[in-house]
């Protein structure tokens, strides 16, 4: 592995030096991409190259910085950029903008990524730093781009890894939600209209152009997603389709004409929720991924794709910017409201009686043409097991299994030296918790427990706490208990280890 990095970081500088050159004689540097006549889209060690390519053309507004490596051995890395004549101590606003999460299988958002950058050091987009901070992280699942596969190394979908936070790749981007403390969050992805195994067996494509979802998760600060729900996601929307792409509020994956259709899913194990938890204004936004057998002008018309995602990135940095004062107060008071009253463990979407259906446009396999199809409106959201915020939580078993997983989480706690008294609430679940089903709970009322040394506490009045309390009561659709490693922990009808403290101990 070492001999093999030793290749690479050889060849990385023999191509940032192309670059530099080819650069010096231009006005702005191609990107890899368009290097290659839109070819094929960019290798890891291209967008690495690129990146500090821009950087040394730029040094008085960009950076780039190491978040971790992948499975394989490759750099996760960010491009900060940050304006020099930022009046000291006014307020800014951070954005962070996150391409290729699904790796090869979805490369457009990453190359519209490093276009965006060049166009913010030196190009139209370079006002936007007068008044925005932004960090990129173009490639995000650099083994996966380069395997040409959705999932990593591991095959696993980092994009549904953030409960469990298994893989390197979602931990690096928790630790940059955490190291940069974004205000707003933009995550691209493509969605293939052809999904050759599901829908189309039964004939149709999807026809979306490009869809937007917010932080959904009902646990989430009300007030910052209200003001997602009813402004940002309506004038987003409004903004890109009058740019001349159509523009939708998310619906789920259609993979049979059978099915019930949803918004985006609702849980933490997504990055676009862990984000708005920790307080961010996060936006998903997903477009058209072509059949690739069709014929286009550019390899899988991978220059159209990434113009899709170069408008709808375009238009969220002016939305943003256009409504920073405002992204600004509601994500203070979100991250301000460190003791919610109550929080929300379950969350589903049910039938809707006052809109049972909906109807969608597919588009037929074999004509194109595109047909009305009447699907059931599954789209309310709705929630259960809201609970009075508790001062604390209590693990008195498994500590080291969970030590772990509370640090890549960057939950803080601290571990009890001494038997210690403590007045907790304790629950007990009738049966083992599954994917998704609510569990079925008795909670009792506080009595004393004398918990052992080695116990672990966690006072929720911190700004994970609202993450700590939905990853470990496995009321929550979000919790780590939902998922069966974890699950075989919970032992039906018996005290469930994780208390409620009346208080964390001094």
């Amino acid at each position: 592995m070492n001999c093999m990095y030793r290749i690479l970081n050889a060849s990385k500088a023999l191509l940032l030096t192309v670059l530099i050159g080819t650069a010096a004689c231009a006005e702005t540097p191609p990107t890899p991409l368009e290097a290659v006549g839109y070819s094929r889209h960019s290798t890891s060690e291209e967008i690495s190259a690129y990146l500090d390519a821009l950087v040394a053309r730029t040094p008085e507004v960009a950076r780039t910085e190491v978040l971790g490596r992948s499975v394989q051995g490759r750099p996760i890395e960010a491009l900060l950029l940050a304006a020099p004549t930022a009046q000291a101590g006014a307020p800014r606003l951070k954005v962070l903008l996150v391409g290729s999460q699904h790796g090869g299988a979805e490369p457009a958002g990453g190359e519209a990524l490093l276009a965006i950058a060049r166009d913010l050091t030196e190009g139209d987009l370079r006002s936007l730093l007068d008044d925005l901070d932004v960090v990129l992280i173009p490639n995000a699942n650099p083994d996966g781009r380069d395997l040409r596969r959705r999932a990593n190394a591991n095959r696993v979908n980092i994009n549904t890894d953030f409960v469990l936070l298994s893989q390197p790749e979602s931990r690096a981007l928790t630790q940059a939600l955490a190291r940069y403390a974004p205000h707003a969050v933009l995550d691209t992805h493509e969605s293939a209209v052809l999904k050759r195994t599901t829908l189309a067996r039964e004939g149709y494509l999807t026809d979306f152009d490009a869809q937007f979802e917010i932080a959904n998760n009902p646990a989430l600060p009300a007030g910052l997603r209200a003001f997602a729900q009813d402004q940002v996601l309506p004038a987003l929307l409004a903004r890109v389709s009058a740019a001349g792409l159509p523009a939708n509020h998310y619906i789920g994956e259609i993979v049979s004409t059978r099915q019930p259709i949803t918004n985006g899913g609702l849980t933490l194990r997504n990055f676009r929720n862990t984000a708005g938890l920790g307080g961010a204004l996060s936006v998903l936004v997903e477009t058209r991924l072509d059949p690739h057998h069709d014929h286009f002008a550019s390899y899988r018309n991978i220059a159209v794709r990434v113009q899709r995602q170069q408008l709808c990135i375009r238009s969220f940095l002016a939305e943003v910017q256009a409504r920073r004062a405002a992204i600004l107060a509601h994500t203070a008071a979100a991250r301000a409201a460190l003791k919610p009253p109550t929080l929300t463990l379950f969350a589903g979407y049910a039938a809707d009686p006052d809109h049972p259906t909906v109807t969608l446009p597919l588009r037929r396999l074999d004509t194109r043409a595109l047909e009305a199809i009447r699907f059931a409106d599954h789209r309310r959201v709705v929630t259960a097991d809201t609970i009075p915020y508790p001062p604390a939580l209590v693990v008195t078993e498994h500590t080291d299994r969970l030590r772990e997983l509370l640090d890549h989480h960057g939950i803080r706690f601290t571990t009890l030296t001494q038997a210690t008294r403590l007045a907790v609430a304790a629950t007990r679940f009738a049966a083992r918790p599954g994917p998704a089903d609510r569990v079925s709970a008795q909670t009792s009322g506080r009595t004393p427990l004398t918990v052992k040394p080695g116990s672990l506490v966690i006072d929720l009045a911190q700004p994970a706490g609202r993450k700590a309390l939905l990853l470990l009561d496995p009321r929550s659709t979000s919790s780590v208990f939902r998922y069966p490693d974890y699950a075989a922990l919970v032992r039906p009808a018996a005290d469930f280890f994780v208390y409620h403290a009346a208080e964390a101990p001094p």
